[in-house]
């Protein structure tokens, strides 16, 4: 899985509340039920029930408060993207 390729210090800890994300936990990383596509140079978001196979999966960053984080989630159009969000938003 995508999650499989990061390790620990590629995540910095969460921005408001310090805790450091779990990638064993399926609620920190991962995509979020939604999905993009671009049509005639427009981008469309999409929900799960209306999308076809080549649809891209919109990514979610999240600080589970069910494991003591704060609930402050984060979503982008990939992981990498998601990724490269959370370490740099500032809260802390």
């Amino acid at each position: 899985t995508m999650t499989d390729k990061i390790d620990r210090e590629t995540l910095l800890p969460c921005p408001f509340c310090g805790k450091q994300p779990d990638l064993t936990d399926p609620d920190t990383l991962h995509p979020s039920g939604l999905y993009w596509r671009v049509t005639n140079g427009i981008k469309h978001y999409i929900s799960h029930k209306d999308r076809e196979p080549d649809d891209n999966k919109v990514w979610g960053m999240h600080c589970p408060e069910t494991s003591g984080g704060c609930g402050v989630e984060i979503t982008r159009d990939t992981c990498e993207e998601c990724i490269a969000a959370w370490n740099k938003r500032s809260g802390i």
